[in-house]
């Protein structure tokens, strides 16, 4: 399953329905590893202890990328963000949010570099 697919089959992403677990493991084809996605920041730092060497996804950085789904370029522009994530870690912030996010840059970064 590709990222870009994730939000279609994903239970708790655009569907709206409830997720049935705080977080899965989902393995991409075009990324070559496995992503996780945590629905809920509460079970964040569980997750991360659970699957330390995991990129983190919320459901709404997905539905984000999704948007992009059908541009030309959209697996380069996957493996650019993915790449990113990655390397310093960070969150994808929807297009026309105020600069910062909706936390105005409060978010905190992982700590620890990958």
């Amino acid at each position: 399953m590709d990222l870009k697919d994730l939000a279609n089959e994903e239970s708790g992403t655009s569907a709206g329905a409830r997720p049935t677990a705080p977080w899965r493991v989902f393995p991409s084809r075009l990324l070559e590893e496995e992503i996780l996605i945590v629905h809920e920041k509460k079970h964040l730092k569980e997750a991360e202890r659970a699957h330390p060497d995991k990129v983190i996804y919320f459901p709404p950085e997905i539905d984000e990328l999704r948007r992009h789904k059908d541009t030309p370029d959209f697996p380069q522009l996957l493996r650019t963000v993915h790449l990113v994530k990655k390397r310093l870690g960070g969150w994808v912030v929807p297009s026309g949010s105020p600069k910062g996010g909706e936390n105005g840059g409060t978010a905190k970064r992982r700590s620890k570099a990958r």
